[in-house]
């Protein structure tokens, strides 16, 4: 340890220039970063994993259209057995190819009915598309927080999709930002009981798909598991080199102080 107080600053002045170099060497200036290595390699990491999740994320949103195709088929059979649409009044509806199969909410006055709708079929309550939603952590290096999230829709009404896109999907039943049409209740004479047939049957479809999506999403959702923990070291590294470049520019800072005289001549000799 230096005694005078001369010796005392160069000391302080060498510590402060290696520890610019450590950061420098971090950061990569002039040079290589020491941390470049490892961010090559978890960046080939992260990109390894593509083929598998890109793969099963195919097979969950067709599954998912799948799902939505099903549920226009049955918004179809409802419209063509009841033969009204969502902007007709009960007093103008029309009867489908099936008979009469809506049941309206006067009692029977199927042809008498003034209000909209929504408020004269019995059972008339929209369908819902279900979604495939990723949610995405930023891993942001200009964020102290890796966690960051946002979401966007892999499967929807539209069909689109990013395979591959976000930390971990979630499937939601019946989203409702996304209607397929509506449902109403249908009487019980023979013709309408067989479209009833047709859409529970369809109903049943969708009940099996749902269980069958469910297996790739947690096989999936495992996968990313293991991608995410390298996207979360590559933000460290990352982070480290913006860190560097923190510590560096105030260090430059406090080795003016110690260089500069207008400060060096108000220390103690």
């Amino acid at each position: 340890m230096p005694l005078d107080n001369n010796a005392k600053t160069e000391f302080v002045i060498a510590d402060i220039n290696a520890k610019i170099k450590q950061q420098n060497d971090i950061i990569g200036f002039n040079t290589t970063s020491s941390l470049q290595s490892r961010l090559d390699y978890v960046d080939e990491i992260v990109a390894a994993f593509d083929p598998a999740i890109k793969g099963i994320d195919n097979k969950i949103v067709s599954i998912g259209q799948s799902i939505n195709q099903l549920k226009d088929e049955i918004i179809v059979l409802i419209s063509d057995a009841v033969g009204v649409s969502t902007v007709n009044t009960c007093g103008i509806a029309s009867t489908g190819p099936g008979g009469d199969c809506f049941v309206s909410a006067d009692g029977g006055l199927d042809g008498g009915w003034a209000g909209g709708i929504s408020t004269c079929l019995l059972g008339y309550t929209p369908e819902y598309y279900d979604t495939v939603t990723s949610r995405i952590w930023a891993f942001s290096s200009t964020s102290s927080n890796p966690f960051v999230s946002s979401t966007t829709i892999l499967s929807n009404a539209s069909n689109t999709f990013g395979a591959g896109i976000g930390t971990f999907l979630v499937v939601n039943q019946n989203n409702s930002s996304y209607t397929a049409g509506y449902r109403v209740t249908l009487k019980s004479t023979p013709s309408c009981s067989a479209v009833q047939t047709q859409i529970d049957a369809k109903d049943a479809e969708i009940a099996t798909l749902r269980s069958e999506i469910g297996k790739y999403l947690g096989v999936v959702n495992t996968i990313r598991e293991q991608r995410w923990k390298s996207q979360l070291e590559k933000w460290g590294l990352v982070r480290a080199q913006k860190e560097a470049e923190e510590d560096k520019e105030k260090l430059v800072g406090v080795l003016t102080a110690f260089t500069d005289s207008t400060y060096t001549s108000l220390f103690l000799k």
